[in-house]
């Protein structure tokens, strides 16, 4: 998927022409104007659909009333839409609607999981919070056990960094590795959008390459 950012609604058109082409739409919410937001993203695209409130709302019928805008059968699913310690709120929504929730900010280490369970659907996962890929890695084979669902997502961070969490593509439900298309200095190429679909080019490391080597000081540091 990629992200659509919060914006003003007449900049909603450029925005998404911006984007590579995807199969998914992650649209970020927590404004006060969510739904023209929604209604102008309805209008303007196809795709099924994924909100992130950022921890926006502060009441369950916030979130209703922005799935009722597009409709249940469009959206895919919902991240973080309250606070991180709003356990209770995040598990009414999650009574109140057959979409899956998906925990980001509320879960920060591997313990945090255990408090999901029950509460959210799934978890977003991004390599810069784990610390790691032997700890991501790790947190997304509890998640399973635990029966949550695994988006494997990015902070606004180069290819290098995604191309390392993709590794882990082949045991996560969604991907959300979109961090070097909101950024305009990535110092790595390799990791593209092509036909919908997320994929690296070279199959040996993590897949990317420094963009510019012939820029970049070499300095040998051993054998």
């Amino acid at each position: 998927m990629v992200t659509l950012g919060l914006c003003p609604i007449p900049d909603i058109s450029l925005k998404l022409s911006e984007l590579p082409i995807s199969s998914l739409l992650k649209v970020k919410l927590g404004s006060d104007h969510d739904r023209a937001t929604l209604g102008r993203i309805a209008e303007l695209d196809a795709r099924p659909i994924f909100l992130d409130a950022n921890q926006g709302w502060d009441h369950v019928d916030q979130a209703l009333e922005a799935i009722a805008v597009l409709g249940p059968d469009r959206i895919v699913g919902m991240e973080q839409p309250f606070g991180k310690e709003q356990w209770d709120l995040h598990k009414d929504l999650g009574a109140r609607t057959k979409i899956p929730i998906y925990a980001d900010e509320s879960i920060q280490g591997l313990n945090d999981l255990e408090h999901a369970q029950g509460v959210f659907s799934g978890v977003n996962l991004k390599l810069m919070k784990c610390g790691g890929l032997d700890v991501a890695k790790a947190m997304v084979e509890r998640a399973k056990l635990l029966g949550l669902q695994v988006m494997l997502g990015s902070m606004s961070e180069s290819s290098l960094g995604c191309a390392a969490m993709y590794q882990l593509s082949g045991i996560a439900d969604l991907l959300d590795l979109d961090g070097p298309w909101l950024i305009s200095n990535d110092p790595f190429e390799g990791l593209v959008m092509e036909a919908g679909e997320l994929h690296v080019r070279s199959s040996t490391g993590t897949g990317v390459e420094p963009a510019f080597p012939t820029l970049l000081n070499w300095t040998t540091i051993g054998a």
